[in-house]
């Protein structure tokens, strides 16, 4: 394994000596120290252990009782216990369970004479990993070194799990987070999306109305057809167009359309909006809504008593600045306009009005004639005359 890989374990590299590594026995980390704790044994027996642990390079402490060792567990971790085969088996059961609460990779071994089979298996129960003898043939040091290599491996594993938890309680923060902004750009795109889609059937339903009216070169005609299509995407309403006269503020009544307001009863109203709003709205860019048009009735005054309930749309649609016409869409309040009918009126009536200055251009060129041809004969034929001069100019 790479030896900067974060997972990687000292007993991963080198020789399989627990020693070679470079890491004491027994130590939970780089430099630090194996550290055993002895129990219950008398002067002589203590002697004989402290030499075996001094030559492993093990730092240990002597306690004579079970009682007195829990205190120095608490104290810090210990790698190896050592518990003197003169104790009590059954004292060792509660300590090696204590031991492991607080240091699962602590290791406990029985030392003293070669044991009897019945006491090595009950000892194996308690919670001891092996019984060593000081005396005999047996080499103590390397039975404590076959431990402490046991405690330092399964610490180490433990430390390498603690990790893993720690960088999988990380990743899982980074996940929810990752995952909260991907819901957050998943909404954001959504939204954009569905104004791409909602410009883009703007933009069809554009094109669809500049093909409609392209063909109209009669004002009728062209007022008839705007107003038929926009009121196949409004709904049943009332609606009226009003039309730019010789003088800015001069507006007269091009079409009207009733649903629900006849047009005798309407034409009060008409003639106000005529004179006194679209003057005002000739210049608006916006598309002007009212949802109670109590306020707006109360403005005009009785004549607009027939907008009482109502919900009204006014705009305009202009042409290089210019005013080709004034709309107006009303009809009962619980039947209101839809929200996006702001969007589909915005794209369409740039479209009315361009066709509009179009048919007006088209007018004002079908004034002028072309100068009559001079009869066969006239003396005046092949002259200079100013006056047809004149009218060829006016012609061009």
């Amino acid at each position: 394994m790479h030896p900067s890989d974060p997972f990687a374990s000292n007993s991963d590299a080198g020789d399989s000596d627990p020693q070679s590594a470079g890491i004491p026995l027994g130590g939970s980390k780089p430099g630090s120290e194996a550290r055993a704790l002895c129990i219950g044994f008398d002067a002589v027996r203590s002697a004989q252990l402290s030499t075996v642990l001094e030559g492993e390079s093990i730092r240990h402490e002597h306690v004579a009782t079970p009682t007195e060792a829990l205190a120095h567990l608490v104290a810090g971790p210990v790698d190896l216990v050592a518990y003197a085969d003169g104790l009590s088996l059954r004292d060792l059961t509660p300590l090696a369970a204590q031991a492991r609460r607080i240091s699962p990779a602590t290791k406990i071994v029985v030392v003293g004479d070669r044991p009897r089979g019945g006491r090595l298996l009950s000892a194996m129960r308690a919670g001891a990993v092996d019984w060593v003898e000081l005396e005999g043939e047996g080499d103590a040091a390397s039975r404590f070194r076959a431990a402490l290599a046991m405690s330092r491996e399964e610490r180490q594993r433990d430390e390498r799990v603690a990790r893993l938890k720690g960088i999988c309680r990380k990743l899982s923060v980074a996940r929810d987070d990752f995952a909260r902004h991907v819901d957050a750009l998943s909404d954001g795109l959504e939204h954009a999306m569905s104004d791409v889609r909602g410009k883009l059937d703007e933009a069809a339903l554009a094109g669809e109305f500049r093909g409609l009216l392209s063909q109209e070169l009669d004002v009728e005609d062209l007022l008839r057809t705007a107003m038929q299509y926009m009121l196949t995407k409004t709904g049943a309403t009332n609606a009226a167009v009003f039309l730019p006269g010789s003088k800015p503020t001069q507006f007269g009544l091009g079409a009207y359309v009733h649903y629900d307001c006849p047009r005798a009863t309407a034409e009060p109203l008409l003639s106000r909006l005529g004179d006194e709003i679209c003057p005002r709205l000739a210049a608006e860019p916006d598309i002007v809504r009212f949802a109670d048009t109590a306020d707006f009735v109360q403005a005009i005054g009785a004549e607009a008593s027939v907008l009482d309930d109502c919900e009204l749309v006014a705009f305009s649609a202009r042409h290089n600045d210019e005013c080709m016409a004034v709309f107006f869409l009303f009809r009962h309040r619980s039947e209101p306009f839809r929200d996006e009918l702001a969007g589909l009126l915005d794209s369409l009536r740039p479209v009315f009005a361009a066709q509009m200055a179009k048919l007006v251009r088209v007018h004002h060129r079908s004034k002028f004639s072309w100068p009559q041809a001079a009869a066969e004969g006239d003396d005046d034929a092949t002259g200079e005359d100013e006056s047809e001069g004149d009218g060829w100019r006016k012609a061009a």
